[in-house]
């Protein structure tokens, strides 16, 4: 009974395609033995265990020509793997339909991308004041501690004022002095108003005695002494009546104008007046007030007894309301971007928070023409540098900044209101090519001629 073929695993080959080519029979190291069991139509062997024996090797000897081998039976042919449906499908998808999808959303981003300006240069700001004494002395008291929130007033160290004191009585001294000096001189004034009178009496009694002597003296009735004596005693008169005249001036502008001249208008008081002010604004002085609402910081920097020159910065009180955001963007980024434009702020030290308010107002120059040593450009190699802008932003009234502190990196975003729309963006390009070509062509018409 003749058993079957066992059926291949693989697609029949269709019955048009060619036949394989024959392939060579390949030696076996090892060959069966004669008893070995055939194997059955389903692929499995016999019960019967099967043996190897290695093949024996002829020795070497004289090579003769190999027997002609028989041709080897045709395998059958392979069949050709064929593309499914599904996997053309999923190339399609990748290769077409994913970059079409990705190229419409990214043109879509960027039509929606040029409204929005933002940067993270930007750092939050507020008032600052360094506390200063105005006066030199020794502190003997401290008010505040490092962190301490003060009003506007409240006191901070003080100052020794035993030296200003002095120098207030001192002052005080003068003015009265002043206020007596000026009485004496509206005395005198009124004296020699008086004795002016009487100069003037005197010097019309001896003018009139020497004419009389003199008339006598010429009709020879009287003697020529009398006369000479007559004339000595005239001028004795004259001269007394303008001395005491030329003190009547000197009283006249030491009082500042005459008689009339009030005790305000008196130089001497003036500047007693003004010796006692400013003594008792260096007394004044001698205690520190806080000069805005805030924060005293590097308070540990006094020390009691320690003297406090005028003029350098003790410790310092920085404000923790009326906060603002300085930013630096770009200047190609302020094309669209003025005064009054809204925007938003969020600060690192607060993820997920937000901030309201608008751009309040724009530097008129970069941040390189207020430097110490400001950028010469005409001068060695030039290399352009995109420069930054300064902008400040203003928080909305309503917003609570209670947390912010000066110096916190933040990030500010500008509404400028400007959409891109594809008509423009269609009649930008129109506009681009239109000025491409006629570069092309004026570069042209420069080669031909």
């Amino acid at each position: 009974m003749t058993q079957p073929k066992p059926v291949s695993g693989r697609d029949p080959a269709p019955e048009d395609d060619p036949p394989a080519a024959p392939q060579p029979a390949q030696p076996l190291p090892f060959t069966p033995p004669k008893g070995a069991a055939p194997q059955t139509p389903s692929g499995q062997q016999a019960s019967q265990p099967i043996q190897f024996t290695p093949a024996r090797t002829p020795a070497p000897g004289p090579q003769t020509p190999a027997a002609p081998q028989p041709p080897a039976a045709p395998a059958a042919a392979q069949a050709p793997l064929v593309v499914k449906r599904k996997r053309r499908l999923s190339r399609f998808v990748m290769l077409v339909v994913v970059p079409l999808v990705a190229l419409a959303l990214g043109f879509g981003w960027w039509l929606s991308s040029g409204r929005f300006v933002s940067t993270d240069n930007a750092y939050v700001g507020a008032d600052k004041s360094l506390i200063t004494p105005q006066v030199t002395g020794a502190i003997v008291a401290v008010h505040v501690v490092e962190g301490q929130k003060v009003k506007v007033g409240d006191p901070l160290f003080d100052i020794d004022p035993k030296p200003y004191e002095i120098a207030l009585a001192l002052a005080k001294g003068k003015l009265e002095a002043a206020k007596v000096e000026f009485a004496n001189l509206k005395s005198t004034y009124a004296s020699n108003i008086d004795q002016i009178k009487m100069g003037e009496d005197a010097v019309q009694v001896r003018q009139a005695d020497f004419d009389r002597k003199n008339n006598l003296a010429i009709s020879r009735s009287g003697t020529v002494a009398d006369r000479d004596t007559s004339m000595a005693a005239l001028i004795q008169a004259k001269q007394l009546l303008e001395f005491v005249r030329q003190q009547q001036d000197t009283v006249k502008v030491k009082l500042g104008g005459g008689a009339n001249t009030s005790i305000g208008q008196f130089p001497d008081f003036m500047q007693a007046q003004a010796a006692v002010d400013d003594a008792e604004r260096n007394l004044r002085n001698a205690k520190v007030l806080a000069p805005i609402d805030g924060v005293a910081t590097q308070v540990p920097s006094i020390e009691l007894g320690r003297v406090a020159a005028a003029g350098q910065p003790v410790f310092a009180v920085v404000a923790n309301t009326g906060l603002w955001v300085d930013a630096n963007p770009k200047e190609s980024d302020l094309t669209y971007v003025h005064a009054g434009l809204p925007a938003t702020v969020s600060v690192d030290t607060f993820p997920g928070r937000e901030w309201k308010g608008t751009v309040c107002s724009i530097a008129p120059g970069t941040g390189a023409q207020f430097a110490i040593l400001p950028p010469q450009n005409a001068s060695g190699n030039w290399v352009k540098v995109v420069q930054r802008i300064p902008l400040r932003f203003c928080f909305d009234p309503k917003e609570d900044t209670t947390g912010l502190r000066a110096g916190m990196s933040a990030y500010v975003t500008v509404d400028t209101g400007r959409v891109r729309t594809l008509a423009g963006t269609l009649e930008g390009l129109k506009q681009w090519v239109v000025g491409y070509v006629d570069t092309l062509l004026g570069a042209r018409n420069a080669v031909i001629r």
